[in-house]
Formats: C-alpha cells, structure tokens, sequence
C-alpha cells in the first residue's frame, strides 16, 4: 500500500476512532490522543519526526495562548458564579430584555459577534444561569450556546473566513451577505422551535432572591422595584457584567492598548475579586475560588487539538485528502458540497475550507453563478466545521456543561437539518 493510500486510511480510522471513543464516554482528550497516535502510525513519518511534529503542536505559541486563555476564562467564570456575580447579571440582563428566552438568543449571539478562537466559553457562564432559570438540561444550554452564537458565522461582515470567502472569490461582500442572510434567519429560528419553545413556563424576573456582592439576599420587594426600573437594571448590569466587558474591550483594544485574550481576562478576573471582596464567602483574596474554577480537562482537550491538528498538516494526511477529492470525478455539484465539508469536519477551523476549496472549485462554478457558487461553498464549509468534533467551541461547551459531543449532535440535529435543507434549495437553483 502506497503513503498516499496509508495517509487517507489513517486519517478515516483516526475520525472513526475519535467518534466512537467519545460516544463511550471517553474523556475527549485521550480520544484525541488515539487518533493522534493512529494519525502517526500511518503517516510513513520516522519517529525523529512525529516526536518533532507532535512538540511543534504542543508548544506552538498559538496552543500556549489557547490554553492559557482557556485556563484563565474558566477562572473568571468560577469565581463570577462562586461570589454572585453571574446571577446579578443573569437578573440584569433578563429585565433588560423583558424575558429569559431573548436573553439566551441575544447573549451567545453577542459574543459571537466577536472573531475569538473558542469564544464559546466567554457566553457559558451566563448561558448556565439562564438555562438554570427555565430548566434547561446541561445538554440543551450547551445546545443553545453553540447555535446561537454560530449562526452570526454564515453573515456577520467581521468574520474572517467570510472576509477572506469575498476576497478569493472577488465579490462583494455585502452581496456575499445578502446571500446569507436567509439562512442566518432560518438558523435562529430552527435553534428557538427546537431548544426553547418546550421549556419550563418562564418564571417572572421579580421572583425569587439573588446573592448580591456583599452576600446579602435581596427581597422580592426589592427584586421587583429594580425590575421595573430600567436605569437600575442597566446599572446593576453594568456593575455585574463589567469583568467580562472590560475583558472584551481590551482584547479587541482600546485606541493603542490591545491585551491578548489570556492577559485581558486576566485583568477582568482580577476585576471580579475585587468586585467580590465584601461577599460572605470571600477568603484568601478570592484566590481559593479562582483557582477551582479552572476546568483542567478542557485545558488538556485544547492541547489535544492542537497537537492533532499539526499531525494531520505535518504527516501530508490533509493535503492527500484534498488530492483524492480533486481527482475523484465527482460531478462537480456534489464536489462543491463535499469538498468544503469535508475539509471544515477534519479541520474544525472555519477559514479552512474556505482557503482551500475556494480556490479549486470556484472555476467550476456556472457563468452569471459566481456569487451563489460562493455561498454555497461557504454554507458546505460552514456545516462540517460546526458538527467537526474538533470544533473548540463544540469541545468548550461539550465539556464545560458536561455532556458527549455525540449526545450534543442529537441535540442541535433539526437545527442543522434546516440550514442542509436551505443549502439543498439553493444547490437546486444555482447548479441544477
């Protein structure tokens, strides 16, 4: 059997291993390591070099970054939830919106609208407090977080593999956008019907008490004077929130200040425990409650991936599965589909699929069709990378709510069953 075969081989048996020791129940990040460990002994790499591959992986400035932000934004959420912060701004946020369902759509979307690597974990924390408020199931708030915030990818004009989509495929943007825009609607609409129309009845926000920062229980009375005055609502949730805005402003920066991700939520963790300094249960500066916050194991599964990912690059298994779609003399219509999803599922990066289907197959695209042939190729892509089991934002929520990435596709299934079923009508008009 030639490399080339072993390399495609490899590469199916590693995804087929990973799949199946996940839906076992196997921790994520040694399913990783078994497909790694497959990836390498297919790969036709001498030892010398897949023990340089997997160190190129594992200490990559990018994986460091990566897990140390991970590490730091699991702290901030501990420490938010452990001293009341979280559910003051769960509170806040619900009067601000008038209700618990809108306030589950709008925060993953809003932190969606921010190009972060893994940037699921940021809306988390504030998901879990309001799915706690309609009864959600860990599954059905890891659900929410994922959908929510993705369905901005197929349109919003800041997100880098749509950039770069409109670039290779020299059209506009906005046009590229208009073309996207009915399946973003689609795609809210499938998440609300499938993961928040048969919830618990909706609790009203006066109702029940909250920890404030010092640790003191405010009254329904109170609860309810606050709810009906908007201008302490935003206040409260200025106050509340603030740990995770100034996070977000000084990662995106702030005129010539401009934070990595680990070091701008480090500052705002270091925001929360003074916020939380009079609160009852405050010892030790705060630090015992920051450091059981941190979730090692979703540090570890980072690490997983990244190393996985640079095997797959290193050992030539990814640019032979791009040879063998290539040269397989599927009708161009299906290779158009297949091609982008298949390289966004193995990869688990969006701008992937974009980058290296955008330019093979774009001159196959229909003359007049340039612009739906993009979409398409961008919606195929966009789809096997949001099911991708190496997807961070997938394995963050999967692991931070504590549920399978198997038991997760169940889940979110009739969602993207809708955006497939759109693809489906647009393929028909633009390439049938």
């Amino acid at each position: 059997m030639t490399t080339y075969s072993m390399q495609l081989l490899g590469l199916f048996a590693a995804f087929v291993l990973i799949m199946v020791l996940v839906a076992r129940r196997v921790g994520l990040e040694v399913s990783l390591l078994a497909g790694t460990a497959v990836l390498a002994l297919t790969s036709g790499m001498p030892p010398a070099a897949l023990a340089a591959s997997a160190c190129r992986g594992l200490l990559d400035p990018h994986t460091f970054q990566l897990v140390l932000s991970v590490g730091v934004i699991t702290s901030l959420a501990g420490v938010m939830k452990s001293y009341g912060l979280l559910h003051r701004m769960v509170d806040a946020v619900t009067r601000l919106l008038g209700g618990l369902h809108l306030a589950l759509m709008a925060v993953p979307s809003l932190v969606g609208a921010l190009p972060v690597l893994g940037g699921a974990i940021l809306s988390a924390p504030m998901v879990e407090g309001l799915g706690d408020r309609l009864g959600l199931s860990p599954l059905r708030k890891a659900a929410v977080n994922l959908v929510f915030r993705h369905a901005w990818f197929l349109m919003a004009p800041f997100t880098p593999a749509l950039v770069l989509a409109a670039q290779l495929a020299k059209v506009d943007l906005g046009g590229l956008i208009l073309r996207q825009t009915p399946l973003v609607l689609v795609m809210l609409t499938a998440g609300y019907l499938a993961l928040l129309t048969r919830t618990t009845r909706e609790p009203a926000v006066a109702q029940g008490a909250f920890d404030s920062a010092d640790g003191a229980e405010v009254s329904g009375e109170t609860a309810a004077t606050a709810a009906a005055a908007p201008g302490e609502a935003f206040r409260e949730f200025f106050v509340s929130a603030s740990p995770l805005v100034v996070s977000v402003v000084l990662c995106l920066g702030v005129g010539p200040v401009r934070l990595p991700l680990w070091a701008s939520v480090g500052v705002g963790l270091v925001l929360a425990l003074f916020l939380s300094r009079g609160h009852r249960d405050f010892t030790g500066l705060g630090l015992p409650a920051a450091w059981a916050g941190i979730q090692w194991r979703i540090l570890l599964a980072m690490a997983a991936v990244m190393v996985f990912g640079r095997m797959m690059t290193d050992s030539g298994a990814a640019e032979a599965l791009v040879t063998w779609m290539v040269d397989s003399g599927l009708p161009s219509w299906l290779l158009m589909v297949v091609m982008p999803f298949t390289v966004g599922f193995v990869s688990g990066v969006p701008s992937l699929p974009v980058g290296i289907s955008f330019p093979a197959l774009l001159p196959l695209a229909p003359p007049g069709h340039l612009l739906g042939s993009a979409a398409i190729l961008y919606t195929s892509g966009f789809i096997g990378y949001f099911v991708s089991p190496l997807h961070l934002c997938q394995i963050l929520s999967s692991q931070y709510f504590g549920v399978t990435v198997a038991s997760l596709y169940r889940e979110y299934l009739p969602v993207i069953a809708a955006v497939a079923a759109c693809l489906a009508v647009r393929i028909w008009v633009v390439l049938g």
